[in-house]
């Protein structure tokens, strides 16, 4: 199947001749030799893979974020990346002349595979700095066609002055955390094609994809080309594909609803039992993230669980942020009561001026619990 593709192999030679970063033109040249100075750690990380990459090394060494177990060490072969890359560049099709852009940590896969897809695909490469709003740092005369980004950095241009930037985007990778409700209704408005994908270091980025907006925008996740999955006894994805030299058996509760599709409903290491009932902390904030957007409350916030003498756990909402309407979140819990089990439902509310973050710049829910002000009790 993936000869089939008509796309460039490992062994053609990547056709330019320098890379653009952070403001200024790297020649590849040197930066296989060693001799371009690195000005950051992004940098020096991203030369350091273009440079291992370019010079034959046929496996890489990555850290695990957790999907499968706690976070590990694992080997990937090189085969399994340049596959992983073709099948992208086929389910989403990627055409040669595309200009990619790494904007997010070269150190994890996400980050790895745009500069392998660039670098086996020939596309032209830009890279800058991971912040908050990478796009405003592009010059005009280099705009991307395609690029990478993590939902913090997709709400962060949504609600800066300049959204306008993403249409200047045909493709967009979205990945690490899942996308706010609120977060993608406003991409409704871009015709740029925003994909929200699933897959880990495990699988060697994304085997399944999900069309966020325009016309064709999907409800479910889509699996790539030669990716096989399946449920195990816990109701957690079970994923075996060609470029995968073993079945990948995830932390991730699913719902199959058709050969190759399925809905990511939670993660079964985050269920709270709570007086013998399982909650899904993931199913509830999506019911409440719904009646938050009704009620333009756009608060970050997530389910947790805090100790509870009679229930053992009781469910408990943390919110992002001082400054926020009371009434409007009572009226939001008293909706969420309507629809919600007792148990589902939060007992207690809590804030914390900011979230704390993962590298990846995931929401680290338990670091964030050690800093919670109860606010409210139900």
């Amino acid at each position: 199947m993936l000869n089939s593709l008509a796309l460039p192999d490992d062994l053609t030679p990547y056709p330019h001749s320098s890379v653009w970063i952070n403001g200024r033109l790297a020649v590849l040249d040197k930066i296989v030799e060693g001799t371009e100075a690195a000005r950051s750690s992004f940098e020096e990380e991203t030369f350091r893979f273009i440079r291992a990459w370019l010079s034959g090394d046929q496996s890489f060494d990555m850290t695990t974020s957790g999907s499968t177990g706690p976070p590990k060490s694992i080997r990937l072969s090189r085969s399994q990346m340049l596959q992983s890359a073709l099948l992208t560049a086929h389910q989403i099709k990627l055409q040669k002349s595309t200009t990619a852009l790494l904007c997010i940590d070269p150190r994890y896969i996400g980050g790895r595979m745009m500069i392998v897809r660039s670098l086996v695909l020939g596309l032209r490469l830009l890279a800058v700095e991971p912040t908050a709003n990478p796009l405003i740092r592009i010059p005009v005369d280099r705009c991307p066609q395609l690029t990478a980004l993590v939902p913090y950095q997709v709400q962060s241009i949504l609600e800066s002055k300049h959204p306008h930037l993403l249409n200047h985007l045909d493709k967009v990778l979205i990945g690490g955390a899942q996308l706010q409700p609120s977060v993608r209704e406003k991409l409704q408005r871009y015709q740029c094609e925003c994909y929200e994908t699933y897959g880990m270091t495990e699988t060697v980025s994304h085997i399944a994809l999900r069309l966020a907006n325009t016309p064709r925008k999907q409800q479910y996740f889509e699996t790539l080309p030669g990716v096989d999955i399946s449920l195990d006894d816990r109701g957690c994805l079970v994923i075996a594909a060609d470029h995968l030299p073993d079945t990948v058996v995830t932390n991730d509760i699913v719902e199959l609803v058709a050969p190759g599709t399925f809905e990511w409903l939670g993660r079964w290491d985050n269920v709270i039992n709570s007086g013998g009932i399982k909650i899904s902390p993931e199913t509830v904030e999506r019911r409440l993230a719904a009646i938050f957007l009704q009620r333009n409350f756009n608060h970050r916030f997530f389910i947790a669980a805090l100790p509870d003498e009679k229930l053992g756990n009781k469910a408990v909402l943390i919110l992002e942020g001082v400054h926020f309407s009371s009434e409007i979140l009572q009226q939001s819990l008293e909706q969420l009561s309507a629809e919600l089990s007792p148990y589902e439902v939060p007992r207690e509310v809590y804030f914390t001026e900011t979230f704390s973050s993962t590298e990846t710049q995931k929401i680290d829910r338990k670091q964030t619990m050690s800093s919670i002000t109860l606010v409210l009790t139900r």
